[in-house]
C-alpha cells in the first residue's frame, strides 16, 4: 500500500504489505547506487537506534575490507524515539472522536513516531505511487502550487530547520573563518520578524559559536552539535543537554572514556597528513581534512580512517559512539545525536499540544542532515544542498541558490 501524506496530529497506520528492504533498494537504485537486480546487504539493527542515513560501511569480511558507501537505511526502533514524554501519553481524540492512545508504529518500511504525524489534514493525496522512490528535484523549478502546497501562505505557526555550514553558508578553508556574511545576516533578521516563524539553527558547530553568530535572534531555537544541546528562545540563552528531549545520553565521563581512545587515532591521522586538525566538541571528535595540499590523497585517507575507526570501535567494545564520512570531515560522536530526532521531537511536541505546524522546511548538505530527510514526513519542504545521493525531496547547487529561494520565496 502506498504511503499517504504525512499529516501532524492526524494518528494513521501503516501497511504490511511491501517488503521490509523494498522501498531502500529502490531508492538506491534510483540515486544510481546500483543496479536494479543487485540484492542489498542486510543490515544488522544497532539496538536503541532509529534511523536511516548515509553511512559508511565495510564490505564483508570486516575490519581491513575496502570500504564503502551505500545507501542504508535502518528501520530499529528507539524507546526515546515514539512519545515525547511520559508523561505526555495522554489519549488523544481524532476527529470523528474516537479515543486513540499514542503508540509507536513500526510496521513495514516506514514508521510513525507516537502514532502522531505532524501537520494538520490539507486533503487527500491522488498520487498512488510509493513517493519515497523519487529522486531529488531541483528545487527552482517547483511549480507556485505546489510550494503552496507544502508552504501553505496564511499566519499559520511554520518551522525552519537550517543547517548552517554549507547550507547557509559557504564552506572555508578552516571552521573559525566561516562567520555569518552580512547577506546572512539580513536574512536572519527578517525570519526573526516573523511572527508565524520558528525558526532553528541546526549545527554541527558548538554552542559557543552559534550563541556568539545567532543569540541575538531571539525567536530562533539553537540546536549545537547535531542536536547534543539545544536553547530555547529568548533574549537570555540556557543550553540544556539532549537528553532533556527524550534522548540517552549518559555522563560525560562516558564521553571521556571513548574519547582517550579515539582522540589517540585522529592525532596519528593529522601527524600524518600535514595541513588536517583535529576539532574536539563536547559530543564529537572532528578530523578536518579540507587544507591537505592533495586533495586525492587526503579523500584516500579518509577512506581508510573510517575502516581503522571502526575497527578501533570493535576492537575496544565502544558501543555509544558512531563514525560518519562528511564534506572533508570524518567525525566520531554520540550515537544517539541525531538531527532527526530532534526535529521529530520538536514538531511533534507542537502537534501533542494541538498546535501543529502548518508547514515545516529543513535544508542540509552534508551525511548528518539526511537523519532530517528521512525523518520527514511526505509534507515537508527538504532541500539537499549540493549533489550528493540525498533523501530530499528538492535540491540546489549551493548555498546562494538557497539564500535566493529563501528570500524571495519563503520570505517574500
Amino acid at each position: 500500500m502506498a504511503r499517504p501524506n504525512s499529516r501532524h496530529g492526524h494518528l494513521v497506520t501503516r501497511s504490511s504489505s511491501s517488503p521490509p528492504n523494498l522501498v531502500a533498494q529502490r531508492r538506491a537504485v534510483a540515486a544510481g547506487l546500483t543496479q536494479p537486480d543487485q540484492q542489498q546487504p542486510q543490515q544488522p539493527a544497532d539496538e536503541g537506534e532509529t534511523h536511516r542515513v548515509l553511512r559508511s560501511r565495510t564490505a564483508a569480511g570486516g575490519c581491513g575490507a575496502e570500504s564503502k558507501s551505500p545507501l542504508m537505511r535502518h528501520k530499529i526502533v528507539n524507546d526515546g524515539f515514539g512519545v515525547v514524554a511520559e508523561a505526555r501519553k495522554e489519549l488523544l481524540q481524532v476527529g470523528n472522536g474516537e479515543i486513540v492512545e499514542p503508540s509507536i508504529d513500526a510496521v513495514g518500511d516506514d514508521f510513525v513516531e507516537g502514532g502522531i504525524e505532524l501537520s494538520p489534514p490539507k486533503g487527500a493525496d491522488a498520487c498512488l505511487a510509493e513517493p519515497d522512490d523519487l529522486p531529488a528535484r531541483c528545487l527552482l523549478q517547483m511549480e507556485e502550487e505546489e510550494l503552496r502546497e507544502l508552504w501553505p501562505p496564511g499566519d499559520g505557526p511554520k518551522a525552519l530547520f537550517l543547517d548552517y555550514d554549507g547550507t547557509l553558508r559557504e564552506f572555508e578553508a578552516r571552521p573559525e573563518m566561516a562567520t555569518p556574511t552580512p547577506e546572512i545576516i539580513d536574512l536572519l533578521t527578517r525570519m526573526n520578524a516573523r511572527e508565524d516563524f520558528t525558526p532553528h539553527i541546526i549545527s554541527g558547530r558548538d554552542a559557543a559559536f552559534l550563541e556568539a553568530h545567532f543569540g541575538r535572534f531571539d525567536r530562533f531555537t539553537l540546536i549545537a552539535e547535531h542536536g547534543f544541546q539545544i536553547s530555547q528562545p529568548g533574549s537570555e540563552r540556557h543550553w540544556e543537554l539532549w537528553e532533556q528531549y527524550g534522548g540517552n545520553v549518559r555522563t560525560f565521563k562516558d564521553h571521556e572514556n571513548w574519547k582517550v581512545i579515539m582522540r589517540a587515532e585522529i592525532e596519528r591521522l593529522v601527524r600524518a597528513s600535514p595541513g588536517s586538525h583535529l576539532e574536539e566538541k563536547q559530543s564529537a571528535l572532528v578530523w578536518h581534512y579540507r587544507e591537505v595540499a592533495s586533495e586525492a590523497q587526503a579523500e584516500a585517507a579518509a577512506v581508510n580512517a573510517v575502516s581503522d575507526l571502526e575497527c578501533l570501535r570493535e576492537k575496544e567494545k565502544i558501543k555509544d559512539v558512531k563514525i560518519s564520512h562528511g564534506h572533508k570531515v570524518v567525525e566520531v560522536s554520540y550515537r544517539n545525536v541525531r538531527k532527526g530526532l530532534v526535529m521529530r521531537r520538536l514538531c511533534e511536541e507542537k502537534a501533542l499540544f494541538g498546535e501543529p505546524f502548518t508547514g515545516v522546511l529543513a535544508a542540509g548538505d552534508d551525511v548528518s542532515d539526511e537523519t532530517m530527510f528521512d525523518a520527514a514526513p511526505r509534507d515537508f519542504l527538504t532541500i539537499k544542498v549540493g549533489q550528493a545521493s540525498t533523501l530530499a525531496r528538492f535540491r540546489v547547487d549551493s548555498p546562494q541558490q538557497l539564500r535566493q529561494f529563501l528570500h524571495e520565496k519563503i520570505l517574500s
